[in-house]
């Protein structure tokens, strides 16, 4: 470890996750379009977007442990690359089959660097410094997708959803070269690790195995299938319920999404002042809870329900920053981050791959969003109950 930090790397790094959620964020204000140019329904449309995160359901765990014995660094230069070639092949996108796969690639891609570069981060960072510099790498998904959300209705004056797809292409391809460079000089952790099935399997049992990683992936699949139902659909629910325009819709979406970061910040601060990890979730949860109630409260009250986004989404940051920052920490050994990182990362996937479904087959099957209302409240409720179990395990800070 350095004995000083070297932040303009960690700021690097943080930019591989913030382009990276960039291809998060450029779906939800476009799907409109998509579902226009493809002729797709509303429940299609929400495996448009799952279908990014499915690839984590399957193999979260797995790709951390491959991470953590073939080299973090390959590994996520890999997955900028696939990235680079999931975002241009879905820009000739003819029919859904097609958009699906190259989607499900950019979420190959997507879940390689986010499981890696925690542990780039953790090798670089002096000790004093690890909480700080996890606390800003959980903002890599509000960041990312609020300024991709910023910035969408100005490219799409000039091109098509196709063309923003191109765009995300060549902006990942020259941050590529700049990651090549910039990480050259990071060594390879575990060098004693060879890539072999039987090591890989004990690595994978003995995390799953471990009650702190399970606890970790249980909170982030209630956190993410909350996050992104509500987040995914916030612009066609204003489309459709308050008839705002594309633009409008986008830049309200985008300062929800934007107050997250301020969340993940201050959980960030307050676990460096003692506040503890499950209190933070348990609290997140709960209000996130009653936001769930004021977000799809019937009737056409336009402040109830925007106000009900910006405290989710403000309260909600709490979780990402208490959850991702504790990897490193409740891992079952140093070697073993990554893996860590990966089962929590295939607890998130899993929730963003059932909450947009669920919700618009429920929206669909009721015909109004108050239907979201009581589904997100109920895995809000899971959330505190998972906050009381993570109190009891040992203190491993």
């Amino acid at each position: 470890m350095n004995e000083k930090t070297p932040w303009g790397l960690v700021w690097i790094l943080l930019g591989a996750g913030i382009l990276s959620a960039f291809q998060v964020g450029k779906v939800p204000p476009v799907l409109q379009d998509i579902r226009s140019d493809l002729s797709i329904s509303l429940f299609r449309a929400g495996w448009v977007l799952s279908i990014f995160n499915f690839i984590g359901l399957m193999m979260g765990t797995c790709t951390g442990a491959i991470a953590d014995a073939m080299g973090h660094r390959r590994l996520m230069l890999t997955g900028i690359l696939l990235q680079i070639l999931g975002t241009f092949l879905g820009s000739f996108s003819l029919s859904f089959g097609w958009l699906l796969a190259t989607r499900f690639m950019e979420g190959t891609g997507f879940l390689a660097v986010v499981v890696t570069t925690p542990a780039l981060i953790f090798q670089v960072v002096r000790e004093k410094d690890v909480k700080t510099a996890m606390s800003v790498w959980s903002c890599y998904i509000p960041a990312g997708v609020s300024l991709m959300m910023l910035l969408l209705p100005f490219f799409l004056t000039f091109t098509s959803w196709k063309g923003l797809w191109r765009i995300n292409g060549v902006v990942l391809a020259l941050y590529g070269i700049v990651l090549f460079k910039a990480t050259a000089d990071i060594p390879f952790l575990n060098s004693s690790h060879t890539l072999k099935l039987r090591a890989l399997g004990t690595d994978i049992l003995k995390t799953i195995t471990s009650p702190g990683p399970l606890v970790l992936a249980l909170i982030f699949i209630t956190y993410s299938l909350q996050w992104l139902a509500v987040m995914g659909f916030l612009p066609t629910m204003l489309l459709e319920k308050y008839g705002f325009s594309r633009g409008v819709a986008s830049w309200l979406t985008a300062g929800v999404v934007f107050l997250n970061i301020f969340g993940n910040l201050a959980g960030g601060k307050l676990l460096m002042v003692g506040c503890r990890r499950w209190l933070l979730i348990g609290l997140a949860s709960f209000v996130m809870g009653c936001c769930a109630m004021a977000i799809y409260a019937p009737g056409h009250n336009f402040i109830l329900n925007y106000a009900g986004c910006l405290l989710f989404s403000l309260v909600g940051g709490l979780i990402p920053a208490s959850v991702l920052g504790a990897a490193p920490i409740y891992a079952p050994s140093k070697n073993l981050i990554s893996t860590t990182t990966g089962l929590v990362i295939q607890g998130g996937q899993s929730g963003q791959v059932i909450g947009p479904p669920v919700l618009a087959w429920l929206v669909s099957s009721t015909g109004t969003w108050t239907a979201g209302a009581w589904f997100l409240g109920s895995v809000a409720l899971a959330g505190i109950l998972l906050s009381l179990c993570m109190a009891g395990l040992k203190d491993l800070e």
